[in-house]
């Protein structure tokens, strides 16, 4: 749908290494790397795309501890960058003090107008680029050959087909300018919502349950005949039930053909729960659309109350979406443009909705910087850009209303037994919808990306960068690698002065018989975090060696959330307030959100302020009020630091003593 599900080549090669690491053949991505090593870019690189060409020349000649944080066309290097590029052969590891030589030369020769600057972004150019949108889905859903009238679109054409073009076909990913017609949305149409046999309830869970992994041969093959019996519909979730009729189906399907159960825009890998590699993946699916059977009976509700505005049931469709174990806001976008589709009287996303990552640069480009701060900020950015695209008189804007016209005339005829699809091609001129203009943003910003490196050999188009691609300083937990072999956190940064500083967290103080290793890593983790804070806040390895053997000597441990939870990003403490805490907020199913905190004077230590204000997060995810996690919380604290009632700001140890060490470093501290 035009959000951000498409990943860069790094992540790519992250996926598959971590693909290899679920098989039992990921050891070597923990090969520690000297970081004193002199790194040599090879001539590999002239067959990557320009983006890793740029950031492996940037490595040549220099060495793991110069490189790692640096940003190479507004992006983090980060040591695991590092250890994918020695992976795949594009940097070599020489010796320290080797010389690295002459960079490889790589040819931008195919670009015809390399050196030359990307023309800015306007909105006539998005006129433009919506044109040949126009165009190209005319040609591939239509099967009729339509051609800008405006010149200059019809001179960008070749452009936009250059980037539509690896688009196309079995990768899934091609958003059309009408998005009821992309590949996911038609077949929805075509073999859900206009199916006689169900009923309304019936099609709104089809489409939650094809939307879990969007392959519509698995779909037809499989679940639709099952779905066509009445005994079905008794319990839809149940159907998917571990080992049930469902599942043994679809394994058999996956065993038998050997084809791809989840679309490719889905870059999801399996949690390791089977160890059958196709059993896993059936099982992932299973589980997933047991999830999202949850969400669509939730959802059909909040849709069905007429007391509800538009605005009102998006927000807690949204909310419950995000809720769920393992979806969250960009699953969230997708469902609820899917929802829209194939309700449009609901009128969800004609006016307003959330802005997501891929359209926020294209929007504050387009409205003159002006889509910055909080997500209402953006929203209403929208908002005023929506009103100037269907008020805009310029003569682009002219020639696409036209050519829309011409265009949806066509999808009618072609699609005339399809009412949905007649309905969303009959757009009023000047009344591109809220939805509409978010999903073409995200197309005109990888437009724009693909421009600057066809045409003008740069890695991107700049100005598109989203705001996490801009980042300059490194989290605390980029620098923090997990040492499986010695179970340890390593930490390897610079500090402001240039100097090299390493540090490790030990794992084992951190486990015990009701901690398991990957949770005591996190915790490790954790500590690593706050000592990383420290040092660069220029206290000695000393003090902060001081600092990390007492947190690990206080800490008594207990119950805990999930390692994938998370909690673990969102409930943090800060040692600079007047007395240390960990507050976070928490969005609730019915879009509310709460605000909790937890105080290290009450739970009796740091690691212990954090544990159970993760406890408390997924509490609230579960649904339970804020007054019952409060007094959840209480309970807590009463049976981990009974001696209680310090003064506000003190901290404990495991003892409930006063724990000297942690209160000298109480003013020194800031939430890592």
């Amino acid at each position: 749908l035009g959000f951000e599900f498409d990943l860069s080549p790094v992540v790519a090669l992250s996926i598959q290494l971590l693909v290899e690491m679920a098989k039992g053949n990921g050891k070597a991505a923990k090969e520690e790397v000297d970081p004193a090593a002199v790194l040599k870019a090879n001539a590999k690189i002239t067959k990557c795309q320009l983006a890793i060409q740029n950031r492996v020349l940037a490595c040549h000649g220099r060495t793991p501890r110069q490189v790692i944080g640096q940003a190479v066309d507004g992006k983090k290097y980060k040591m695991a960058d590092l250890r994918y590029d020695i992976k795949m052969g594009r940097l070599e590891v020489l010796s320290p003090n080797a010389s690295a030589g002459p960079a490889p030369k790589t040819s931008t020769s195919s670009a015809p107008c390399a050196g030359e600057p990307l023309p800015s972004a306007t909105l006539d150019e998005f006129f433009r680029f919506l044109q040949c949108q126009l165009c190209v889905q005319a040609r591939e859903l239509a099967e009729e050959k339509l051609r800008p009238e405006d010149k200059s679109a019809a001179e960008m054409l070749p452009d936009v087909e250059a980037f539509v073009k690896p688009n196309l076909g079995a990768t899934e990913r091609w958003v059309p300018y009408h998005t009821v017609l992309g590949i996911h949305e038609l077949f929805l149409v075509q073999n859900v919502h206009s199916r006689k046999t169900w009923d309304d309830k019936q099609r709104f869970i089809a489409m939650f349950v094809f939307r879990a992994h969007c392959k519509g041969d698995l779909f037809k093959t499989v679940q639709l005949p099952r779905m066509e019996k009445a005994s079905f519909w008794k319990d839809p979730k149940q159907a998917f039930a571990p080992n049930g009729e469902m599942e043994t189906a679809m394994l058999k399907y996956r065993r038998e053909t050997g084809k791809p159960m989840i679309t490719s825009c889905f870059r999801i890998i399996p949690e390791r729960e089977l160890k059958d590699d196709d059993h896993n993946l059936v099982r992932s699916i299973t589980k997933r659309t047991m999830r999202l059977i949850d969400v669509a009976d939730e959802a059909w509700v909040t849709m069905n109350d007429k007391k509800k505005t538009p605005y009102k049931k998006l927000s807690e469709i949204s909310a419950a979406i995000k809720q769920a174990d393992g979806l969250g806001e960009t699953w969230a976008k997708m469902l609820t443009v899917c929802i829209d589709l194939a309700h449009p009287k609901e009128t969800l996303l004609e006016s307003d909705c959330e802005v997501g990552t891929g359209a926020a640069a294209p929007l504050r480009v387009l409205s003159g910087g002006e889509a910055s701060g909080n997500s209402k900020d953006k929203m209403e950015t929208l908002r005023k850009l929506l009103k100037e695209v269907n008020s805009c008189k310029s003569s682009p804007a002219k020639h696409f209303w036209r050519l829309l016209k011409t265009a949806e005339e066509s999808l009618r005829k072609k699609f005339k037994e399809y009412d949905l699809i007649k309905s969303q091609t009959r757009t009023k001129e000047h009344g591109m919808t809220a939805s509409t203009l978010q999903v073409q943003l995200c197309e005109y910003r990888q437009f724009r990306h693909s421009l600057a490196r066809l045409k003008y050999a740069l890695p991107d188009d700049e100005s598109m960068r989203s705001e996490a691609e801009k980042a300059g300083r490194m989290s605390t937990e980029d620098y923090t690698t997990f040492d499986e072999s010695r179970k340890c956190i390593v930490c390897e940064f610079k500090d402001d002065n240039d100097n090299e500083i390493q540090f490790e967290v030990p794992v084992q103080p951190f486990r015990s018989k009701t901690v398991a290793i990957e949770v005591a890593a996190l915790v490790a983790r954790r500590v690593a975090c706050m000592c990383i804070g420290m040092l660069l806040d220029g206290k000695s390895k000393k003090e902060t060696e001081k600092f990390r053997d007492g947190l690990a000597k206080d800490y008594t441990g207990g119950e805990d959330v999930d390692e994938k939870s998370d909690a673990w990003k969102a409930c943090k403490v800060n040692l600079k307030h007047s007395s240390p805490l960990v507050a976070f907020d928490r969005l609730l199913k019915d879009g509310k959100k709460v605000q909790m905190q937890t105080t290290v004077a009450a739970a009796g230590g740091i690691l212990q302020a954090e544990r159970v204000a993760r406890l408390c997060w997924h509490k609230l995810g579960q649904g339970k009020s804020k007054d019952d996690v409060i007094k959840y919380r209480n309970d807590i604290y009463q049976k981990i630091n009974p001696n209680g009632g310090t003064p506000r700001g003190s901290k404990r140890g495991s003892d409930g003593s006063l724990s000297p060490f942690l209160k000298k470093q109480k003013k020194s501290q800031g939430g890592a």
